[in-house]
């Protein structure tokens, strides 16, 4: 029996880049195209097809309503959709917005091909994909934010945490800290609870607003 393939959207308005992304899902064999788009607003005008996306590859700037506009939408339709920002620049203000709306994952347009499958398959792996333009944003916003808040994590709830910020799957985590991939989940749960978040979506956008690694 083959695997399900993954319901991939794109959202883009640039002919030439979003038939190349055509072209890379097509590609893919874990992967399945289902929509593409010019607009969010096309988008919404598709949405009773009763079609369930996996993944959004979503341009952040848009004519009408933006892609970060469109993030709380999303979600809120399907829960469990995973979002990857597309962009031309590292704007500090745009990534920062599209984390806290709920982003799983920010990658340049200027990617090379293969670097954005690596991308797609690493947040449909639990991670947290970012450019490393854009981690290095993360980082700096972090580095010269508000005052940290406190938390009452463990010290190593607290590693935990950082690493998921840095964008680590879980295995990759649990290789990194040298304990089981059990024991990496069980953290990831007491650090759900603690901070009252449901994913790892909400979870990085609450570490890094709140300066919590």
């Amino acid at each position: 029996m083959s695997k399900k393939k993954h319901s991939v959207w794109i959202v883009e308005d640039d002919l030439f880049f979003r038939e190349s992304l055509e072209g890379l899902i097509q590609a893919q064999n874990n992967l399945e195209l289902t929509l593409s788009e010019t607009s969010v607003e096309d988008v919404f005008a598709c949405l009773l097809t009763g079609n369930s996306p996996d993944i959004i590859l979503h341009d952040i700037g848009l004519p009408g309503m933006s892609g970060i506009e469109a993030i709380p939408y999303y979600k809120k339709q399907f829960p469990e959709v995973l979002i990857v920002m597309l962009t031309i620049f590292e704007e500090d203000e745009q990534v920062f917005e599209s984390i806290k709306a709920g982003a799983d994952g920010y990658l340049l347009k200027r990617t090379p091909g293969d670097d954005l499958i690596k991308g797609i398959q690493e947040v449909l792996s639990g991670g947290a994909p970012m450019s490393p333009g854009i981690a290095k944003k993360v980082m700096e916003m972090l580095a010269h934010g508000g005052p940290k808040k406190k938390s009452n994590l463990t010290p190593r709830e607290t590693e935990v945490l950082t690493l998921l910020v840095d964008g680590l799957t879980m295995d990759m985590v649990s290789t990194k800290l040298k304990i089981s991939p059990g024991t990496v989940d069980s953290h990831i749960k007491h650090i759900y609870k603690k901070l009252q978040v449901h994913n790892r979506a909400e979870v990085v956008s609450k570490a890094i607003k709140d300066r919590l690694v």
